[in-house]
């Protein structure tokens, strides 16, 4: 599907409705790749702290002495959350290619929209299992890390490291979400309404 295509869709069905007119098609596309450079930006930060992290914890920490079996759990289910949130992150990047800049198609816009809704899946049900998974897997560090405590000291570390967690979750969700509302759901509502005036052209 040409780009002439695309704009003749919306010259020629103006009785439609169509929300956006070929001009702000362009300038969509033009936010979008804006957009999704800033997001490898956060994604290879995101990345180089996870591996700063494995550095530390698995070159440094389970290699300074041998530990009990729930505390190599604990490292273990943070490593094992730690790839596979990682995975999934990657999985979602918007590769906009120059021939999708200037020549896109609707396999293209079918594909950003899969991508929209999978960053959608990630923040309301993969991110809070992966909080989840690194609070139980500090929890199991700190019974053998913190055995040689009291029990109040114990239980006030404890309970301040997952308040940090569950903070630090709740503003990268809440940031994420404001972020999606005024950049990218605009962007996916004229995504929809193109590929539905697409379809029905056919």
């Amino acid at each position: 599907m040409e780009i002439d295509d695309l704009k003749n869709i919306w010259k020629e069905s103006k009785a439609k409705n169509i929300k956006v007119s070929a001009d702000e098609y362009e300038s969509m596309i033009s936010k979008l790749h804006k957009a999704e450079k800033k997001v490898l930006i956060r994604y290879s930060l995101m990345t180089f702290f996870m591996a700063f992290a494995f550095y530390i914890l698995g070159g440094k920490v389970l290699s300074y002495k041998k530990y009990d079996d729930l505390t190599y759990a604990g490292f273990y289910l943070l490593f094992a959350a730690m790839i596979s949130v990682g995975i999934m992150v990657w999985s979602t990047v918007i590769i906009l290619k120059k021939n999708n800049m200037t020549n896109p198609g609707l396999d293209f816009l079918k594909q950003v929209k899969n991508k929209f809704n999978r960053r959608k899946l990630i923040r309301k049900i993969v991110i809070p299992v992966y909080i989840a998974a690194l609070t139980i897997g500090v929890s199991l560090i700190y019974l053998e890390v913190l055995s040689g405590y009291s029990l109040t000291i114990r239980i006030i570390i404890h309970i301040g490291v997952v308040i940090l967690l569950l903070a630090i979750s709740y503003l990268a969700s809440k940031r994420e979400k404001k972020r999606d509302e005024k950049i990218y759901k605009p962007i996916e509502e004229q995504i929809d309404g193109l590929i539905s005036d697409y379809n029905e052209q056919r």
